[in-house]
């Protein structure tokens, strides 16, 4: 049953839904049957869709592998509804989860499929004002320092830090007042840092540091040292244009939601006392 822990539960409970809503379905013409299992079918549709979207690509290697998995996954599935597992609360919970999720995200990406590809324009604007990513692309050797959000005398750090100050001395200012944070050694291509900050690192010699703030920590990188790796025109045109695409999607997202919930009846009760996540 290995092959069936590698789909993982979500699968399962996809394959649960399908089966509900339709798999008992008319017969398939018989040139689309790759598979029978008991009364179900599985379809040289259901196959390819699998080979292309599973996330585990050591399983989708072979497509006789992958049919051994969905095979295993059918007899599962056939289980489950001979033990009425479907009508368990918490698996109709998970099943109408994974519906609702699909329908919005087909939603999202049918919105952004409308909109226009990025100009030949644009994509030249982006290379030209991020030479960090691209001509001036590095990969860096960096000391990060993470200072989490709500710890005591975070205020007075970020005022120190208003003025230049070599790594060590604000180091042994956190060690002598206490103040809870992380010290490592990273090493980070220029495409794996926030973008604001690849266009002040690309700026910075060595011993020189940068910081900025995210939704849970303040974070400072000195630079250790660097690494060029710059990316041609060639290579970096086709990364641009699916960074503005999605940038572009984003935003109409946003507007085609704020745009729906003023047209919308929407009201919100108070929510109910609950666990705090983690």
């Amino acid at each position: 049953m290995s092959t069936l822990r590698a789909w993982g539960l979500g699968a399962v409970l996809l394959a649960l839904s399908i089966t509900q809503y339709g798999c008992k379905s008319d017969a398939l013409p018989e040139g689309q049957v790759v598979a029978r299992v008991n009364d179900d079918e599985i379809s040289i549709h259901q196959l390819n869709f699998a080979i292309t979207n599973t996330r585990n690509r050591v399983a989708a290697n072979t497509r006789e592998s992958m049919l051994d998995t969905m095979i295993d996954r059918q007899l599962a599935v056939q289980q489950a509804l001979a033990l009425g597992l479907d009508r368990r609360p918490d698996v109709m919970m998970r099943l109408e989860e994974m519906r609702l999720e699909t329908l919005a995200t087909a939603y999202a990406a049918e919105m952004a499929r409308q909109l226009p590809e990025p100009t030949d324009e644009q994509v030249a604007s982006f290379y030209r004002d991020h030479p960090g990513l691209f001509a001036e692309r590095r990969i860096y050797r960096l000391r990060e320092v993470t200072v989490p959000v709500g710890t005591p005398l975070l205020a007075e750090l970020k005022i120190r830090l208003e003025k230049p100050q070599p790594m060590a001395d604000t180091l042994g200012w956190l060690r002598q007042k206490q103040v809870g944070h992380t010290e490592q050694s990273v090493m980070r291509p220029a495409e794996e840092l926030p973008l604001d900050v690849i266009d002040r690192l690309v700026q910075l010699q060595p011993g020189q540091t940068v910081t900025f703030e995210t939704p849970a920590a303040l974070i400072l990188y000195e630079v250790v040292s660097t690494e060029s790796a710059p990316f041609s025109w060639a290579r970096a045109t086709p990364l641009i244009r699916a960074h503005l695409a999605q940038e572009q999607a984003r935003a109409h997202l946003r507007k085609t939601f704020s745009s729906l919930r003023q047209q919308s009846r929407i009201h919100r009760n108070a929510l109910p006392a609950g666990p705090e996540r983690p």
